[in-house]
């Protein structure tokens, strides 16, 4: 009994393992990017939550002040209520990606309403923009293997962070400062909340001590590089169907 259970947790992770990083047909597109190129001193800052009014934009006036293309992961339910927001995003050249259209605990849900939140997101974001979103993050973290494959099943490649400023926590900006310096290295992606005072504060500083030590911030699409040609193909695919709701 004690080798068939050892066995079965030999198996589980075997098949984790291979959900994660096994190549899927037709496609080059990878399930995770945990984080950039650390052979360069190229970071990518990435702000979830939102569009929110009031904080949002006021992210965005110091990255067009301070000369930083970001990534935003946007949540579609708030990006159709502020359209205007999504697109001065794209317009200033910044990421735009998606956060799930209802921001629910994916884990929480089954597969076909995993399914429903990351399409119904990307076209809202393609309806706004005009273009689907190449990448996604599942609200607070919240993953396995199953909804990593089904995001991509949607096109989207499921992005991860290593420096987490925990800005949600109601810690104050100097915290989210020290947390995210500390953390920070070549190749990293920085974790940060829109709808957060503390972050909207700490933001200048952060950008500023990061470019002092010969940081240099990209979106990632840079990060991650030109999208495979198969994978074009599957994006034109996705934003071409239109989600089911349950609700």
């Amino acid at each position: 009994m004690h080798k068939l259970r050892n066995l079965l947790l030999v198996l589980t992770i075997a098949l984790f393992w291979y959900a994660f990083h096994a190549p899927q047909e037709g496609t080059a597109q990878a399930l995770v990017i945990a984080r950039g190129d650390i052979s360069t001193k190229n970071v990518a800052l990435t702000i979830d939550d939102g569009p929110h009014p009031g904080f949002t934009n006021r992210i965005l006036d110091i990255l067009q002040e301070k000369g930083v293309k970001a990534t935003f992961f946007v949540v579609g339910r708030m990006a159709a209520v502020s359209p205007e927001i999504v697109r001065r995003m794209l317009a200033e050249g910044h990421t735009v990606g998606n956060h799930t259209h209802y921001h629910n605990n994916l884990l929480s849900l089954p597969s076909e309403n995993v399914h429903i939140e990351w399409d119904m997101c990307s076209s809202t974001l393609k309806t706004i923009t005009g273009k689907t979103p190449r990448f996604a993050r599942p609200p607070g973290g919240n993953y396995d293997a199953s909804i990593l494959q089904v995001a991509q099943k949607s096109g989207l490649t499921t992005v991860l962070w290593t420096a987490n400023g925990a800005d949600c926590t109601g810690i104050s900006s100097g915290d989210i400062t020290k947390r995210i310096l500390s953390r920070t290295g070549p190749g990293g992606i920085i974790l940060l909340h829109s709808g957060v005072e503390a972050t909207i504060e700490a933001l200048p500083g952060i950008i500023d001590t990061l470019k002092t030590k010969g940081y240099r911030f990209v979106t990632l699409d840079e990060m991650a590089g030109p999208v495979p040609a198969p994978q074009r193909k599957e994006l034109r695919s996705a934003s071409s169907e239109s989600p089911k709701r349950t609700d």
